[in-house]
């Protein structure tokens, strides 16, 4: 049975959207030592934060597994902190334990921004939002550079500057490149104030949500405004055939709750095949599938004004490899997708 909509908590969205890595990701107790007031001004490289002389305190660290000097690389974060203007500030350290130094250069950037670490991101789940770095006026990351060597037991601090989110998020989950998710990190108010009157619009996204049902081969993808449920054509139909099963009936009456519940005026239904056969086979039987869905759907849906708009892809559209057997099931399948 598809199961019904609930909230998903931190742990299980990191699960869903990142690529599986493996380390050790911990929250020390002790807090973030104080700084010096400080006001830079706008330029395109700006200072670095304060350091506190008697050394940062760490509030959470994760072992990088990633690189070839696997867990002797170790990210500690020093402070997640407002620090005015509607600003973020990401305080952090990359450690060299190994015996050698070793060189991070494009490990923590994205590909047009290689040598800063533009390729951490923050997650705000009770909002289902992530949030990207400022960029400056032209294009490069809000931040301090990442590239040079490290060497054995040195450690490169850095910091970064996101958008702040709203007054009602208390802590956020960083993602990185090389390490797994470092979860719900402490907002912290800072004495200091960050100012660039040169930054471009802040880079606010939705978060999409992927889960899956491995009994029933169902899955969904879920933005802040869209949902798209994913039904295995092996659950629904026989094979090479457009005549629901019995199992179907209960599927979509779930599936017809959401819709109910659900403001959006439009379902889309699309049928989707592997690429056995031609397509003059694949392309008539998947739309005859997603008509079939809809014939059952129009009439579980009781809401009024709502419309369905129909098609077939056949094989044109993949979501995994056709390569394998799990690939295929996984391409053969119906999506139905609506606003919230």
């Amino acid at each position: 049975m598809l199961a019904t909509r609930k909230p998903l908590t931190t742990a299980a969205i990191m699960a869903c959207l990142l690529l599986p890595t493996t380390g050790c990701v911990v929250n020390p107790d002790n807090s973030a030592q104080g700084d010096e007031e400080i006001s830079p001004s706008a330029s395109s490289t700006p200072p670095p934060p304060s350091r506190d002389p008697e050394g940062h305190g760490v509030i959470a660290s994760s072992t990088i597994s990633a690189t070839s000097i696997g867990q002797k690389l170790q990210i500690d974060v020093y402070a997640l902190e407002n620090v005015g203007e509607g600003r973020l500030r990401l305080r952090f350290g990359v450690t060299n334990d190994s015996g050698s130094s070793f060189h991070l250069y494009s490990g923590l950037g994205v590909p047009d921004d290689p040598r800063t670490a533009s390729g951490i991101t923050l997650l705000d789940s009770k909002n289902r939002k992530r949030y990207l770095n400022y960029e400056q006026s032209n294009g490069s990351c809000f931040c301090s550079p990442t590239s040079g060597n490290i060497a054995s037991g040195d450690t490169l601090e850095m910091w970064i500057i996101y958008p702040a989110p709203s007054t009602d998020v208390d802590s956020m989950t960083i993602t990185t490149p090389l390490t797994p998710p470092i979860l719900d990190v402490p907002i912290s108010q800072s004495s200091e104030t960050v100012e660039n009157t040169g930054l471009a619009e802040p880079r606010i996204i939705d978060l999409v949500i992927i889960t899956d049902d491995l009994e029933d081969q169902t899955g969904r993808t879920e933005s802040g405004e869209e949902v798209s449920i994913i039904l295995s054509s092996d659950v629904l139909f026989e094979t090479n055939n457009a005549e629901l099963s019995s199992d179907a009936q209960e599927i979509l009456e779930q599936v017809a709750i959401e819709v109910n519940d659900a403001s959006s005026t439009v379902v889309k239904i699309d049928g989707h095949a592997d690429n056995t056969g031609s397509d003059s086979v694949n392309l008539p039987l998947s739309e005859e599938r997603a008509k079939s869905v809809e014939s059952v759907l129009s009439e579980l849906v009781n809401r009024e004004g709502v419309t369905f708009e129909v098609e077939g892809y056949g094989s044109k559209d993949p979501i995994a490899s056709n390569d394998t057997e799990e690939g295929r099931e996984r391409n053969r399948r119906v999506s139905i997708t609506f606003e919230k």
